[in-house]
């Protein structure tokens, strides 16, 4: 009886064991392997580096109160030379419709937009009789609130900061009064826009879950395309991933948490950041939550690139250079096209003390 036990217990020992070794080896066969994120890892992060003007990157470049960052590298010749690009006069707009299931990272605060008609804001007896007065004229207007941040959107220079400063040393941003890194300080955007689209490039549209988009893609997609990248661009890439927003469930139901879209998304990875920085590329943009790789993130993974756990894109463009993300665009019917070249018009919402603008940019070409 004391050796059937004994046996018993070995074999219970051994099961778990088993168990546990089998779910390590299944762990190890499921961790992602991202070899350009091994390969950042000990790099110095470029916003680490001293800047040539002042403390960091483009710090002091443009003078200590300069607000507009990299738009001040666009000079007035470059908008001439862009427009020149204009041979067809057709105009794509690049926003997404706001509505109240806008394309999004859903959470409480980015809800979709709410758009509700003002009580004195329409013809009333009209709307419940549909009789009308033929010798007056009939009014209709809205309220809309949303956040700044859902649909089509610039991130501007208060939405990602450092050491309780902002891009150039302006203060961080307060809970009223935020007169610095605010959409009233961009202003406008224009020169010359080039499309990367390297969904088509890589033959899968869209591309795959959580794809690094490597320095080699952008550069071999250009080529491609028989587009140059040149300094002062604004650059959109294309990964497809706004089709996935609308896509059923594994049912062919509505999803209405649209799992799909909130997938680890295809983006632009931290080796693009020294390029993007030597090319001195005013803005990038792209058709996606946040333009670069890893978002949302891989709960069982720890980003490695320059010991940075966020998003390295945002830190370097934003906070260190003075440049600007554009996120959630519409990129198709350029792609269509294959519009690769064209003059990039923006007009922000002059919004003060603004912390993100929703945008309509505009190419033409």
């Amino acid at each position: 009886m004391l050796c059937l036990k004994s046996l018993l217990v070995g074999l219970g020992g051994l099961a778990v064991g088993v168990f546990f070794w089998s779910l390590g080896v299944a762990t190890a066969q499921q961790a992602p392997q991202y070899p350009q994120d091994d390969k950042l890892a000990n790099e110095p992060a470029p916003w680490s580096v001293p800047g040539k003007w002042g403390k960091r990157g483009n710090w002091g470049r443009w003078g200590e109160n300069d607000k507009r960052g990299m738009l001040n590298y666009i000079t007035p010749d470059m908008i001439v030379k862009a427009a020149g690009l204009v041979k067809q006069g057709k105009v794509y707009a690049l926003g997404e419709e706001l509505h109240a299931d806008v394309p999004r990272v859903i959470t409480p605060q980015r809800m979709g937009i709410q758009i509700m008609q003002d009580r004195d804001g329409y013809d009333r007896v009209a709307a419940q009789s549909g009789a009308f007065d033929p010798n007056r004229y009939q009014v209709g207007a809205s309220f809309t609130f949303m956040h700044n941040h859902t649909g089509s959107h610039l991130d501007t220079f208060a939405h990602i900061y450092r050491d309780n400063a902002l891009y150039n040393n302006m203060p961080a941003p307060k809970p009223v009064d935020t007169a610095h890194g605010d959409a009233a300080s961009v202003q406008f955007m224009a020169g010359r826009g080039i499309l990367l689209d390297v969904a088509r490039y890589k033959g899968t549209d869209p591309l795959p879950v959580d794809y690094w988009i490597t320095l080699d893609d952008l550069q071999n997609t250009a080529k491609a395309q028989n587009v140059e990248i040149r300094k002062g661009d604004i650059l959109l890439v294309r990964t497809g991933w706004r089709k996935t927003w609308d896509e059923p469930d594994s049912a062919g139901r509505l999803d209405a948490a649209h799992t799909k879209w909130h997938q680890p998304q295809p983006g632009v990875g931290p080796d693009c950041l020294k390029f993007l920085n030597d090319m001195e590329i005013v803005a990038i943009g792209s058709d996606n939550a946040a333009v670069e790789w890893g978002f949302p993130a891989k709960p069982q993974y720890t980003r490695k690139a320059f010991g940075f756990l966020a998003l390295p894109l945002h830190i370097d463009f934003v906070w260190n250079r003075g440049a600007y993300i554009i996120e959630i665009l519409n990129l198709d019917e350029l792609a269509k096209d294959r519009a690769y070249e064209f003059l990039f018009v923006l007009g922000p919402l002059l919004l003060r003390g603004g912390i993100g603008v929703p945008v309509n940019p505009i190419a033409i070409r």
